[in-house]
Parts: C-alpha cells; sequence; structure tokens
C-alpha cells in the first residue's frame, strides 16, 4: 500500500519524467462524438508509463499513468495538483467491458497507411454493438510492454465510462485503430513516432503537494 509520502513522491517522479517526455512510442488518435465534436488524443508511452493529453483540453491539464500498478494521476498544473484515481479494481476482474466478443469481417482495411482486421463487436444476443478495425503493435511498431500498455489504457476508458468506443483484445496484443459504436462515436488512428522527444517547456513540471484520492 502506498502512503501518501511515498505516494506523492511517486507521482513527482512520474511527472519530471514526462517534462523531458521520455517517450518511445507517442500515438495520436481522433475522436468524434455524435455532436460533431473532434478531440486530438497525444498518447506518449515509456514502458508501463503513459501521459495522455487531449486538444481540446478535458477537466484536467493532462493525465498520467502507470498501468502496471494501474494508477491514473489527472494533474491541473495551474492549481498545483493531482487527483489519484486506482484503476486495478475496475479493470479486474474480467467483464464484457473489458473482455468483449469480437466476429472477424471477412475483410481487409487499412487507416493511416496501417492495416487492419475489421471485426464486430457482439453484446446479448450477439449483436453487433461495434465496429472495429484490429491492429496488432508490430504493425504500429510498438514493443510488447507498450502494447499492454495501450491496450490497458482503451480498455480502462471502458470501465471509466468515458466516450471511447476503441478496444483491445483480452490478450492485450491488438488495438483497434478505428472504432465506431452504435451512438455514432468514432475514434480513428491518425498517427505513431517512434524517439525520445525533448520539451523543454517548464509549464509540464507539476510540483504537486496536494493530492485528492478517488477510489
Amino acid at each position: 500500500m502506498f502512503n501518501k509520502k511515498t505516494l506523492v513522491a511517486t507521482v513527482l517522479v512520474a511527472l519530471s519524467m514526462t517534462s523531458v517526455v521520455h517517450a518511445d512510442s507517442t500515438i495520436v488518435y481522433e475522436l468524434n462524438d455524435a455532436g460533431g465534436l473532434k478531440i486530438q488524443h497525444t498518447i506518449s508511452i515509456s514502458g508501463r508509463w503513459l501521459r495522455l493529453d487531449s486538444q481540446p483540453k478535458g477537466k484536467s491539464d493532462y493525465t498520467v499513468m502507470d498501468l502496471g500498478r494501474m494508477l491514473m494521476f489527472d494533474v491541473n498544473d495551474s492549481e498545483k495538483n493531482f487527483q489519484l484515481t486506482r484503476m486495478g479494481r475496475l479493470y479486474w476482474p474480467e467483464t464484457s467491458l473489458t473482455s468483449p466478443k469480437f466476429k472477424p469481417i471477412p475483410k481487409k482495411n487499412a487507416v493511416s497507411g496501417i492495416r487492419c482486421q475489421p471485426v464486430d463487436e457482439t453484446g446479448a444476443d450477439n449483436k453487433s454493438v461495434a465496429q472495429h478495425c484490429m491492429s496488432s503493435g508490430g504493425a504500429l511498431g510498438l514493443n510488447a510492454r507498450e502494447m499492454i500498455t495501450l491496450s490497458r489504457l482503451f480498455m480502462s476508458a471502458r470501465r471509466l465510462g468515458l466516450s471511447w468506443p476503441g478496444v483491445a483484445t483480452p490478450d492485450e496484443r491488438q488495438i483497434s485503430l478505428l472504432s465506431k459504436n452504435s451512438s455514432g462515436v468514432m475514434q480513428e488512428f491518425k498517427s505513431v513516432t517512434h524517439q525520445r522527444i525533448e520539451k523543454a517547456d517548464s509549464t509540464l513540471k507539476c510540483n504537486a503537494v496536494n493530492s485528492r484520492s478517488s477510489e
């Protein structure tokens, strides 16, 4: 169990890491909601750590996740604090939300130049609830650890009640490049890069000393 002092130290290390952004892979997705609003999600991954920046911003300036320990830190630079969510009990055990059933569609597709396999996600009575185009981490240039991190981001978003229709397979080896659910919400892969990105912007640093825990 983390005590508060250890927890603050952990998140400070994580946030200072992202100030340089030690991202081995950076993936960009675009989310289109049913009302026509477009949100760009930039996902920077380094091992089990992930930083999520959204444009336009949501309730926080950015989010840092430890997807080994299943901890999420919503960071607000202006207020010099973060909100912690322990996601483990939201992610495990397996449910239909974290372990969806897929039915392959006999055709091929490509999204932003990456080949993918179209599938139907089926719910009750084997009826389609969403369509996806799935691709392996190798096609995206991600290693196994990065793929686990990205997969857990997508599946945690579903358990947290976010509007993301994107999914990953239960074995954490494939991720959707294009997803559209029955409500008309669509999420589409745009790009991936692989490099350590130097960020000199000091606004990325957060000297957070206050935390609010969300159980």
